[in-house]
C-alpha cells in the first residue's frame, strides 16, 4: 500500500489503528469486569503505536454489555452487578476523560453496532478518537459465588451513559413458557429445521456439524487467546459420554457457545485527521469499506421459517453492494458461531460452501475459542485487524448474531482505504421495514386437535432429557408452540425417531400446550 493513498484519505474517514485481545484464568483470584477492560483497552492504546499520549485525545468510550447487567438476568436483580456507569468506569480507570460514552444493549450483535454508530460519530465530527471494548470474567465472577466468596465488584462514577440498540427481549412471555428462552435450547430448533429442508437424516446431520465445527476448534487450537486452545476431532465433538452430554438434541456440549470465560477485547478508532496528527503509522491503518445492521421478524413463533434468514440475507447484500465487492472477493472470512446452525444459515444465505477453501473463522469459534458474552464479534474483529494488517489489500467479512438468529450485523474490513467520501454505514431502515413487513404463518397460542411437527428439541439436564419443545402446525397450517408429557418413553422416542412432519396431537392441559406423538 502506497503513502500517496494514505494521503488522499479524507480527514473525517474512520480509521480502526489500535486492537487487542486478553485471556486470563486465575480462578477465584481472577480481574473484575472493569479490570478486565482496563488491561485490554491499554494494550489497544499501546497497539497504536502512536508518536503522542492517545489516552488525552480520547472523546468516547463505548462498552459492550456484560451478560451479569443483562435485563431480567439473577445478577442484575439481585443487586450483583455493580457499575452504574461502565464506560465512565472505564474511562476513568485507565486515566481519560472522555465525553461521549456509549453502552450497549444485549446482543451478539452489538460491536458491529457499536463500531457503525462510532464510524459515523467520526466521519460526522462529532468524535476523533474512540475506545470500543467489551469482554466478560464470568468464570471468576461463577467461580467466586459458588465458592461462597464475597463479590463486591462495584464502581459509581456518577452520570448515565448512552444507550444503544434495542432492549427488546429476546423472547415473549408465551415462547418463554415452553421454553423457548435459552439459546441450548433454541438454535437446536434451528438444526432439525434446516435437516428438514435439506433431506438429511440424523447421522448424516451429525457428520456434517461436527467436520464444521472441527475446523473451527483447529483454528481456535492456533490462538493464543482461545479459551480451549485444542483441535477436536469431528468423532470427538459428535461423541456422546459425561464430559460431552446432550445438551439440547442433536447438539452435544462441544456444539454449545462457552460464556463463562475471563476474555476481553478493545478497538481503537479515530479519524484520520487524528491518526496522522498522532503519527500512528500506516501500517496500523485499517478501514470499514461498508457496515451494516438488520434484524429478522422478532419473535421465534412469528417467522417465516426456522431454516432460513432474511435478515442475514439482507445485511450482507447491503455490506457488498456499499462497499462494491462480492463474497467472492472476501480473503477472510469470520461467521458468527454460537452454534451449528448460526453458521449454516448464515452460509447458505450468503452463497458460501460449508467446505470454502478459506475456511469460516480467523477467531475459532464461541464453542472452542470462547464466548465472552455479547462481546465475541470484539475479538472477531480484532483477529481480522490482524490478519489484514499482516495481508495488506486483502479484504475480510465479519457478521455477527444476537438472541436467536434475531438481530444480524456485517462488516467488511481491508488496510485499502475507501474511495472517495466516506460513507459506508448503511441505512437500513427501508431493509427492515420490508423484512417487517413480511406475511407471518398463523398463530394460536391455544391449539386443539391432529398436528404436524415443524421443528423440535429435547433439552437435557445434567441427569438426562428432561423437556421437548415443539413447533407444531394444526392441519390448517396454522403455527403453534408445545411441550411434550415428561414421559422417558417420549422423549427417548424423540431422539431415536424420526420426529420431522411426524403426526400426533396437540391440547391444553391447564398449564400449557401438550403435543402427544401418534
Amino acid at each position: 500500500m502506497t503513502e500517496v493513498l494514505y494521503s488522499n484519505v479524507n480527514d473525517n474517514t474512520p480509521v480502526l489503528v489500535g486492537c487487542a485481545q486478553y485471556i486470563e484464568k486465575s480462578g477465584t483470584d481472577g480481574k473484575n469486569f472493569l479490570e478486565i477492560l482496563d488491561v485490554v483497552a491499554r494494550r489497544a492504546i499501546e497497539d497504536c503505536n502512536s508518536q503522542n499520549s492517545l489516552v488525552d485525545e480520547l472523546d468516547n468510550v463505548t462498552v459492550i454489555r456484560f451478560v451479569a447487567d443483562t435485563p431480567n438476568r439473577d445478577s442484575a436483580t439481585n443487586n450483583l452487578w455493580g457499575y452504574s456507569n461502565m464506560p465512565k468506569s472505564l474511562s476513568n480507570s485507565i486515566g481519560a476523560c472522555a465525553n461521549s460514552l456509549i453502552y450497549t444493549t444485549t446482543g451478539g450483535n452489538s460491536p458491529q453496532l457499536a463500531v457503525n454508530e462510532v464510524s459515523r460519530r467520526i466521519n460526522d465530527g462529532d468524535i476523533d478518537c474512540a475506545l470500543i471494548a467489551g469482554g466478560e470474567a464470568l468464570d471468576t465472577f461463577t467461580k467466586r459465588l459458588k465458592s461462597g466468596l464475597e463479590i463486591n465488584w462495584t464502581d459509581h462514577p456518577g452520570g448515565e451513559p448512552e444507550i444503544i440498540g434495542s432492549s427488546i427481549d429476546g423472547a415473549n412471555d408465551h415462547e418463554k413458557l415452553y421454553g423457548i428462552f435459552d439459546p441450548s435450547a433454541v438454535y437446536p430448533l434451528f438444526a432439525n429445521a434446516l435437516r428438514a429442508k435439506e433431506g438429511t437424516s440424523p447421522a448424516t446431520h451429525m457428520d456434517e456439524i461436527s467436520e464444521l465445527f472441527s475446523e473451527f476448534s483447529k483454528v481456535a487450537s492456533n490462538n493464543e487467546y482461545a479459551w480451549f486452545p485444542v483441535h477436536r476431532s469431528a468423532e470427538e465433538i459428535s461423541e456422546i459420554k459425561p464430559e460431552n452430554r446432550i445438551i439440547g438434541y442433536p447438539y452435544t456440549k462441544y456444539m454449545n457457545s462457552i460464556m463463562r470465560v475471563n476474555q476481553s477485547s478493545a478497538l481503537i478508532m479515530t479519524s484520520a485527521r487524528k491518526a496522522r496528527e498522532m503519527g500512528i503509522p500506516k501500517s496500523k491503518w485499517v478501514f470499514m469499506h461498508a457496515g451494516a445492521c438488520v434484524n429478522d421478524i422478532w419473535h421465534m413463533s412469528d417467522r417465516i421459517n426456522y431454516h432460513s434468514s432474511p435478515a442475514i440475507k439482507a445485511c450482507t447484500d447491503t455490506v457488498f453492494e456499499r462497499s462494491n465487492t462480492s463474497q467472492e472477493q472476501m480473503d477472510f472470512l469470520d461467521i458468527y458461531s454460537c452454534f451449528p446452525s448460526a453458521v449454516q444459515i448464515a452460509i447458505n444465505e450468503l452463497g458460501i460452501d460449508i467446505k470454502d477453501p478459506r475456511g469460516l473463522t480467523v477467531t475459532g469459534g464461541l464453542p472452542y475459542f470462547g464466548g465472552p458474552g455479547n462481546s465475541y464479534v470484539l475479538n472477531s474483529m480484532a483477529s481480522m485487524i490482524k490478519q489484514l494488517r499482516n495481508n495488506p489489500g486483502k479484504f475480510g467479512l465479519v457478521t455477527a448474531n444476537g438472541w436467536y438468529l434475531t438481530k444480524h450485523g456485517a462488516g467488511i474490513f481491508s488496510t485499502k482505504p475507501v474511495d472517495g467520501e466516506w460513507n459506508q454505514v448503511v441505512d437500513t431502515k427501508k431493509i427492515q421495514e420490508n423484512i417487517n413487513s413480511m406475511t407471518k404463518p398463523a398463530f394460536t397460542r391455544s391449539p386443539e386437535g391432529e398436528a404436524t411437527v415443524e421443528t423440535y428439541t429435547v433439552v437435557h439436564a445434567r441427569e438426562g432429557a428432561y423437556r421437548a419443545i415443539v413447533i407444531g402446525r394444526l392441519n390448517d397450517g396454522t403455527r403453534f408452540l408445545s411441550n411434550t408429557e415428561k414421559d422417558e418413553t417420549i422423549l427417548n422416542k424423540m431422539m431415536q425417531e424420526e420426529m420431522l412432519g411426524a403426526t400426533g396431537t396437540v391440547s391444553f392441559n391447564g398449564k400449557r400446550n401438550i403435543f402427544r406423538p401418534n
